[in-house]
C-alpha cells in the first residue's frame, strides 16, 4: 500500500482509497475526433473493445484518449484510519 505524506507539522497524508466498495480504477475511451466516449467502467478491455468496434463504424477516427481514475483518501495527522478494512487500526509504514 502506498501512503504519500506532505513534509512539515500537520502533515496529512495520501493513500489509495481502501473502502470495500471504491474500485481501484475506473476507466473511459474517448475518441479524439468526435469526442464521443466509451462510458466509465471498471474493465479496462471493455473501454478498449468500444474504441476497436468505433473505429470499425467510423475508418477515420484513429485516435483515442484513454481517461483513468484512481481513488484515493486524504488522511489528518495521527488519524487512527489508515486501514485497508473498517475495524483495523494499523498504520501502514511511510515507505510502504
Amino acid at each position: 500500500m502506498n501512503v504519500y505524506t506532505a513534509d512539515g507539522p500537520g502533515e496529512w497524508s495520501l493513500m489509495r482509497d481502501p473502502a470495500p466498495e471504491a474500485p481501484s480504477a475506473v476507466y473511459e475511451m474517448e475518441c479524439t475526433t468526435c469526442g464521443h466516449t466509451s462510458g466509465a467502467t471498471e474493465d479496462a478491455e471493455a473501454a478498449r473493445r468500444w474504441a476497436v468496434r468505433h473505429v470499425t463504424g467510423c475508418p477515420r477516427h484513429t485516435g483515442f484518449r484513454e481517461i483513468t481514475h484512481g481513488f484515493w483518501r486524504a488522511l489528518p495527522p495521527e488519524s487512527p484510519d489508515f486501514s485497508v478494512t473498517p475495524h483495523s487500526r494499523e498504520r501502514p509504514a511511510a515507505n510502504a
